[in-house]
């Protein structure tokens, strides 16, 4: 039962411009439109994919990034699978972060049965992003994870919260290459992509 509570609690446009000919009898020398230099285009500035403030906004972490999440986890706990329903919330200020939960997850564990879980509320605090590492302080806590199998609950809240502050988002690498950041979240046996899309 342990384990599926540990489980459920572990998201250029380029300007053209157009020049008409003089008016007058005679016509335009051909030699001179030759002559002619097109403008040149600016270079456009390369970002830095590990700048903080690609973080900054209100990011989703979409269905199918959650299940991508929930899969490479899963590979770690022998006779355990997923399913998720719905997305989780993830903000950031210059200085704080808020994580949101709003899904119910469906597992399967091979001699238990099927169970389901279901995270709501979330946690939130400080946090400081350092060549391409976030690293979080947990401050406060609403997280609930109550987790359903063989007609038994548990109340994983405390020990989602208390793996939520060091795993998935603690210590984790980031990237805005692709515009939108990228984060590294922890499996438990290494890390596992999770793309952030905007929350409107």
């Amino acid at each position: 039962m342990r384990r599926a509570a540990v489980a459920v609690a572990v998201a250029g446009v380029i300007a053209v411009a157009g020049c008409g000919a003089p008016s007058g009898d005679a016509g335009p020398d051909p030699a001179d439109d030759a002559a002619v230099e097109e403008p040149a285009t600016p270079e456009e500035e390369s970002m830095d994919p590990t700048d903080p403030a690609c973080l900054v906004g209100d990011w989703r972490i979409a269905e199918d990034q959650m299940q991508s999440f929930y899969d490479a986890l899963a590979a770690d706990l022998d006779g355990v699978s997923f399913a998720i329903d719905g997305s989780v919330g993830l903000s950031f200020t210059a200085d704080e972060y808020r994580y949101t939960s709003d899904f119910v997850l469906d597992l399967t564990i091979d001699g238990a049965g099927e169970g389901e879980g279901v995270a709501t509320g979330g946690l939130g605090g400080t946090y400081t992003a350092e060549d391409g590492v976030i690293t979080t302080t947990l401050v406060d806590n609403d997280l609930s994870v109550i987790v359903t199998v063989m007609g038994q609950t548990i109340d994983g809240s405390d020990l989602a919260g208390g793996l939520l502050l060091s795993d998935p988002i603690n210590d984790a690498r980031f990237d805005c290459s692709s515009g939108t950041p990228v984060l590294q979240f922890e499996t438990g046996s290494g890390r596992t992509p999770v793309a952030l899309t905007p929350a409107s």
